[in-house]
Order: C-alpha cells, then structure tokens, then sequence
C-alpha cells in the first residue's frame, strides 16, 4: 500500500515538474515573442521617421503640387486641363494622396473637355498641416481661398467621395453663387443621424479605427506593407493601369507613408457629428443641379444597419427635373482605377454637367 502511494506521489511529482518546465517553456516563449515584436516595431519607426525626415528635406516639387496660402497653411492645388467647366474633387477622409488616387479618372474627365481640379485639403496629400478645428466652416474657407489664390474661378461643380459631401453642401449652403453643381459618390447624409447604430457604433468606430492605424502608422508598417501587400491601397490596381507610371507609384508610397492618418485626418473624424449635425435641415437650393450616385456595396452597407441611403438622397431633392439619384454596381475602387468603370462614370456625370 505504501509503495503504491509512494509510486504515484512521484509520479505526481514528475507530472509537476514537466507541467512546471513547459509552463516555463511556453512563458520564455511568449516574452521572447514580446520582445522580438517591440524590437521590429521601434527598429520599423527608427528607421521610417529617419526616412520620413530625409524626404521632407528633399520634398518632391513637380507636377502634381502646385500650393496655395490657405487659412494657416499651404494647400496643394492641382490642375488639368482647360475646358468649358470647372470640376472640383474634394476627397474622402483619410485619402494620403488624392492627386494621384483621383489621377485616371481625373485624366478621363479632361479628355472630355472638363477642366479637373484636385484639392488636396489641409493635412492630405502635398498640403502642410493645419492647427485649426476640422470644422465644415474652416475647412470650405481654406479650399475657397486656395481656389481663389489658384485665381480658379466659379462657378463649380463639385465631385465628392464620401464624407466630403458634407463640404460641397456647406459650400453651396454658404456660397451658392460660386456652386453650378454637386456629384457626390457614397456621401454621408445627417439623416443618419437618427439612426442609433450609426450614431453610436459607426461613428465611433470610424474614430476608433484612425486612431488605431495612424499609430501603426507612426512605426512605419504602412511604409513596408504598400510594397509587401500592394493590393490593401489598389496599387496593384494602379500598376494595372496605364494612368500610372514607376515615378507615380513611388511618389504614391511616400505619400502614404508621411500622410497616412494625418493629426488632421483625426481631428476631422471627431468633427462627423458636429459636421453633420450643423446641415440637419439642408436640402438642395431649386435651381442647384445635382447627381448623388450609391454604389451597390455602399448601399447594402447601409441596408445592414437598418439604413436606407437612397431615401436619405432622395430625401435631399428639392427639383425632380434637375436633380438625380443614380445607384451603380461594384465599390468606389472600381470607378477609380478600371477604364471601362471610369469611363462609365464619366458618361454618368456628363449626362448632368
């Protein structure tokens, strides 16, 4: 009987022990893992930020920035073409580099005889940044006084994708003189704000989210992961394309590595509400053109939510006879980098304007 209970407390103690030993294997583990990751994360933001800090020494200075004085910065203002109207795109939040992201479909549009103003708002793209509140108020005012210093005159139609909407609208609420018409591609409507999962849960993840990857961005992983996983920014989609050459794709890389998720971007994101809120009675003026185009995906977006977008635009209409609401297939991405997709948007836009 003694042996027997001899025989299993050592081996009870035996079990101990190796349970003990691969307890202390897996920990060793999981602090090695630690610190080999913390090593890669600020060995990545040593060296991008010491590369960051030789690219702003050497800013690239040739077609695509063109700055004007702006509210307390510089923004980047760029031109193509000379034709018969006047076509303003005002980019999404969180876009690093909207000259060349909006650069095939501005291409297009200036072969039919548009003339195509990208504006880079303060913190995107080739803009210096800005100390300002992301309000709709400074943020139409440094894009009116950078179209004005270009010495671009008005009227305007304005192209806008997702949230810039909210800007156009404010511009035409404001300055109705200086705005022909609006596209707006996937807009935010203040409507959504009666919607309790829109208000409390998408907004603010859409902060959440920012905050999250622009300290991502700070060690440097968007730098490698533009070349290790191309498709997660559409560059493979513009090395597809024959908008886009070596040089522009390079200058789209350090873009996103010294503008992704700017301090202005972030400032913007927590401004939606208040943004939004400020434009909750707006509807179009009777005599403001306008073409408010859903994609497919953005729409059954929405659907998930209990939001219906296309009422939320029609909702906006003031004039049946000059102001449409068109729905189409696929993502925004697909009407940015595909010829056949941006020709199709093309014809869309040039059925109104």
């Amino acid at each position: 009987m003694k042996k027997e209970i001899k025989e299993k407390f050592n081996f009870f103690v035996r079990t101990h022990r190796k349970i003990g030993i691969l307890i202390d294997s897996i920990k060793g583990f999981c602090i090695a893992l630690i610190l080999f990751t913390l090593i890669v994360f600020f060995a990545s933001a040593i060296i991008h930020n010491i590369l960051r800090i030789v690219e702003a020494s050497n800013e690239y200075k040739g077609k695509y920035k063109k700055l004007q004085i702006a509210g307390d910065g510089m923004m980047n203002i760029y031109e193509k073409g000379d034709g018969y109207r006047t076509l303003i795109i005002l980019p999404g939040i969180g876009t690093s580099s909207p000259v060349l992201k909006y650069k095939a479909l501005a291409n297009s549009l200036e072969e039919s005889g548009y003339k195509v103003v990208i504006a880079e708002p303060l913190g995107y793209g080739y803009s210096l940044s800005s100390k300002k509140e992301r309000t709709s108020k400074n943020i139409v005012n440094e894009i009116r006084e950078a179209l004005q210093n270009a010495k671009i005159d008005g009227p305007y139609v304005f192209l806008t994708f997702e949230n810039s909407n909210i800007y156009a609208n404010y511009y035409a609420k404001n300055f109705p003189d200086e705005v022909l018409g609006i596209v707006s591609i996937n807009g935010l409507y203040s409507e959504s704000l009666k919607n309790e999962t829109f208000k409390d849960k998408y907004l603010p993840n859409i902060i959440t989210n920012i905050k999250f990857y622009s300290a991502i961005a700070f060690s440097g992983l968007i730098r490698w992961n533009s070349y290790i996983n191309p498709s997660d920014f559409q560059i493979d989609k513009m090395q597809a394309s024959d908008s886009y050459s070596k040089e522009d794709l390079k200058l789209y890389r350090n873009r996103l590595a010294n503008k992704y998720l700017t301090k202005e971007m972030r400032k913007e994101a927590k401004k939606l509400f208040d943004n939004l809120k400020e434009l909750e009675d707006y509807k179009y003026s009777e005599n403001l053109t306008t073409l408010q185009i859903i994609t497919e995906t953005y729409r059954d977006e929405y659907l998930d939510r209990q939001e219906n977008i296309s009422k939320y635009a029609t909702n906006m209409i003031t004039n049946n006879n000059i102001q449409k609401v068109r729905t189409i297939e696929g993502k925004t991405e697909d009407y940015l980098y595909s010829k056949n997709k941006i020709k199709e948007l093309k014809n869309l836009i040039g059925m109104y304007f």
